[in-house]
């Protein structure tokens, strides 16, 4: 598990860093925080956002939010990743891969 640092956009532009994705990663959320998927594997990859309380307010189930990442030239952008996704006990945000051969990942605040 690795926690992802957001790199902050500007007027001027980002091109932003991508690093390996892992199969559990973690940020610190924030309205204006998105995550940049790319999948350069021949297979699809879900990604999935861990709702952490599992209940709404009315004690209604929640699932977690999953998305399907194309195969070989997938490319998904992803967010924000605000508060409704932070763990209680950490604070984090835990983000979920099904598998990460050939998947790197950004954290961008925009």
């Amino acid at each position: 598990m690795a926690l992802l640092a957001a790199q902050q956009i500007s007027i001027t532009g980002l091109n932003p860093t991508f690093a390996a994705a892992n199969s559990s990663d973690t940020i610190v959320p924030d309205d204006r925080v998105i995550l940049i998927y790319l999948n350069t594997n021949a297979a699809t990859r879900t990604i999935s956002l861990v709702t952490p309380t599992k209940l709404d307010q009315f004690g209604q189930a929640l699932p977690n939010v999953d998305v399907v990442i194309a195969a070989v030239t997938g490319r998904e952008v992803i967010g924000p990743i605000d508060q409704s996704f932070a763990d209680p006990a950490t604070g984090l945000a835990t983000i979920t891969l099904s598998a990460t051969t050939n998947v790197t990942v950004a954290a961008v605040r925009i």
